[in-house]
């Protein structure tokens, strides 16, 4: 295949490795001069007893890597007759060559020239499937990510000429939804016809010839719209979504993945390159997956926040080691005697330049990292050391810690938290851990067995932001938890919607009923703070009772409380302290 002049195709490397049409013939025309040359060399400088005669192979190996085997052949034998009988073997004194002796070379040139040839054609036959390979994917056929950014830097190169097209170039990147599930559930004999399917399906909505589809690697795939209007674009993106939800037969079975996407275009600024536009498009198919869309368009804001978060994620072992994180604690009220019952730990990042970082920013990326294991280590030591400040000062109330579910998946995790505990000198119910019935879903069984490890020696748990995201009655029932937090979600509107009070009040119920005390999260007013209290609710934090405060003006928060002694020691016992 010749390189194409035309940006409107993309260019295919395979074309080096040929040479075709005048290249060839004027290929052929340089070998018939050299070896006539050579002929012309050896007959001047003596016949064929001098060494010139060896020049010959030169035009030999040239023609049998121009045309292989055949051509390896060709001109092997028209070497060996033209240093054969009408060659002497020595000019000057007349002498002919014997028989034997042209034949046998014409023969080895022959062999030669043939076996150069076979060897040429198979390294190029060789060479041809390795650059299929670095060019296309392997199971469908398709062009992969490399022949994407070719594509793509031809078409920015065409952007910056005269004559460049006003409409945009547009790159779709599409990932399945239930890809990875399927071939767990199937194995990978089912990876070919899925895969197979889903490339002819988007070449059916390609349509056009300069609609290209790209499988960039196990089930991502993008397609490229050259010169179209931002309409267009989006109505194909529309359609090879809708195309990959119905069901692929696999196997003999109806097979659902379904499919989101992301979009990106060029030009968009003049710092654009393929990997770039690449980028954009993986980016904003991955946000389309996050908020449960079938596809969206790149938004540089969404760009800046991921390359924040980047930053940020970099970032947090050094601010580990620099003591850069801190806790802020809320209070908890007990409603039933109004007074402090205990205080909820909350992470705070402050950066030396960015200022404080609040956890949403971070939180949810450590947790997909391994990152969250050092985190909530020192989230642990932090709390410990201001509980041992407040019982200093009299303050005997327990402190809550939030505990994500990947450290749970850690078999040492709870016998961790029990030796801190104890070589501080603490009692077990001085500290209180809260997490989210997510963390089940990893692993249900490590998880709870871990959590009873933890209530065995006397610490008491919690289920924080219960009526949101996982809740389940079957866990409810299995956990050893002492205490149900209701979310936020619901406490904060209870007081304006009626269905907010119905599902607090059922909460409120279902946990006593299980023998679990009740902490309402979110309280904003005295309304809501009066309504849970007519609920039965244990105890209640929220911006209406106190918002998150740094350790030294908690502690002066908590000693400007008129707790009298015989209720502070009440409360004390209340949570097991002696």
């Amino acid at each position: 295949m010749e390189r194409l002049s035309e940006f409107d195709q993309p260019w295919r490397p395979e074309s080096w490795l040929g040479v075709t049409g005048a290249w060839r013939l004027a290929g052929v025309g340089l070998i018939l001069i050299l070896m006539a040359g050579v002929t012309l060399l050896v007959y001047e400088t003596g016949g064929t007893s001098t060494a010139y005669l060896n020049f010959i192979l030169i035009p030999v190996l040239l023609a049998a890597a121009l045309m292989g085997l055949w051509g390896g052949l060709a001109f092997g034998l028209l070497a060996g007759l033209l240093l054969g009988p009408f060659m002497p073997m020595n000019v000057d004194e007349g002498i002919a060559q014997p028989t034997l002796n042209w034949v046998t070379r014409a023969g080895i040139y022959l062999v030669l020239g043939g076996l150069s040839g076979w060897l040429f054609s198979q390294l190029r036959q060789h060479a041809a499937r390795l650059l299929d390979q670095a060019y296309h994917n392997a199971v469908t056929g398709l062009p992969n990510r490399e022949s994407l950014e070719q594509h793509i830097r031809q078409l920015m190169a065409q952007a910056k000429g005269t004559d460049a097209p006003a409409t945009r170039v547009f790159v779709i990147s599409l990932q399945m939804d239930n890809y990875p599930d399927t071939i767990n559930a199937l194995g990978f004999a089912a990876e070919r016809p899925l895969l197979m399917g889903i490339a002819e399906r988007l070449q059916a909505v390609a349509g056009s010839p300069d609609t290209l589809v790209y499988h960039i690697h196990d089930d991502h795939f993008a397609l490229l719209l050259p010169h179209r209007s931002r309409q267009e674009c989006l109505a194909t993106t529309q359609e090879a979504v809708e195309e990959l939800q119905a069901p692929f037969e696999v196997l003999g079975l109806p097979v659902y993945v379904g499919a989101h996407a992301g979009v990106s275009s060029f030009p968009f600024h003049e710092q654009d390159d393929p990997q770039s536009l690449l980028t954009k498009a993986w980016m904003a198919m991955h946000e389309a997956s996050q908020s449960g869309r079938r596809y969206r368009a790149y938004d540089r804001r969404s760009n800046d926040a991921g390359r924040q978060t980047v930053e940020l994620l970099g970032e947090l072992q050094n601010a580990l080691k620099q003591d850069q994180f801190h806790l802020y604690y809320q209070p908890k009220i007990n409603l039933l005697r109004g007074e402090l019952c205990g205080f909820e730990a909350l992470v705070r990042w402050e950066h030396p330049q960015r200022g404080q970082i609040p956890p949403g920013q971070f939180i949810a990326q450590t947790e997909r990292t391994g990152l969250i294991h050092p985190l909530t280590l020192t989230v642990l030591d932090l709390a410990i050391a201001d509980l041992l400040t407040l019982r200093e000062h009299g303050i005997m109330v327990p402190v809550s810690i939030n505990v994500s579910a990947r450290n749970f998946l850690d078999p040492g995790f709870a016998q961790t938290i029990i030796e801190r505990v104890e070589a501080a000198g603490l009692p077990a119910c001085a500290l209180e851990i809260e997490f989210t019935e997510t963390a089940l879903m990893a692993d249900p069984d490590e998880v709870i067995k871990a959590l009873r490890r933890l209530t065995e020696r006397g610490l008491a748990l919690s289920i924080d932001d219960f009526g949101t995201g996982y809740s389940s009655l079957e866990y409810l029932r299995r956990l050893p938890v002492t205490t149900l937090k209701v979310d936020q979600t619901f406490v904060s509107h209870m007081a304006t919607q009626r269905v907010d009070e119905q599902i607090t009040r059922a909460a409120v119920g279902l946990a006593h009923d299980l023998g679990l005390k009740v902490v309402a999260e979110g309280v904003e007013d005295g309304q809501s703070l009066a309504m849970l209290r007519e609920l039965g609710c244990d105890a209640a934090q929220g911006f209406g009772i106190a918002r998150p405060m740094p350790f030294d003006e908690t502690l002066a928060w908590a000693r400007r409380q008129t707790i009298e002694p015989s209720l502070r020691r009440a409360c004390a016992l209340e949570h097991g302290d002696p």
